[in-house]
C-alpha cells in the first residue's frame, strides 16, 4: 500500500510518521487546512504577553524570561495579547493574583484558568 509513498484517493501526503519500527507516509484529507492553521502552529503565532507587568507607555511587556533562578521579578501570567486586551483591569487583577497564589515552587509553572 505505501510502497511508493502514495496516500489514499482524496488524501494529501503531509510528511512522514513512525508506525511501529517504519516511517510511513502521513496521509490527511486533501481539504484539510489543520496542518498548517490549527494547533501548535496558531499557538506559537499568537503574540503571548505578560498581563502582570506593564510597560510605562502602557503596553504589556512580552512573557517569558530569560532566567527563572535568582529573579526578583514575579512569577509571569502569560495570556495572548488578543484576550490580554479583551479582558478589564479587574480580570487581569484577578487572574494574575490567582497566578501568584497558586505557589509556583517546582521546575514546572502551575496552570490556573483565565
Amino acid at each position: 500500500m505505501y510502497k511508493r509513498g502514495t496516500c489514499w484517493e482524496g488524501y494529501v501526503r503531509a510528511g512522514m510518521k513512525k508506525k511501529g519500527n517504519k516511517m510511513v507516509p502521513n496521509c490527511v484529507p486533501a481539504g484539510s487546512k489543520k496542518m498548517k492553521t490549527g494547533g501548535l502552529t496558531k499557538w506559537f503565532q499568537d503574540k503571548w504577553v505578560d498581563i502582570g507587568a506593564k510597560k510605562k507607555g502602557g503596553k504589556y511587556q512580552e512573557c517569558g524570561r530569560k532566567s527563572a533562578s535568582g529573579s526578583k521579578r514575579k512569577y509571569p501570567k502569560c495570556v495572548p495579547l488578543a484576550k490580554a486586551t479583551a479582558m478589564t483591569k479587574s480580570q487581569r487583577a484577578s487572574a494574575v493574583a490567582r497566578k501568584r497564589a497558586a505557589g509556583n515552587t517546582g521546575p514546572k509553572p502551575t496552570n490556573v484558568r483565565t
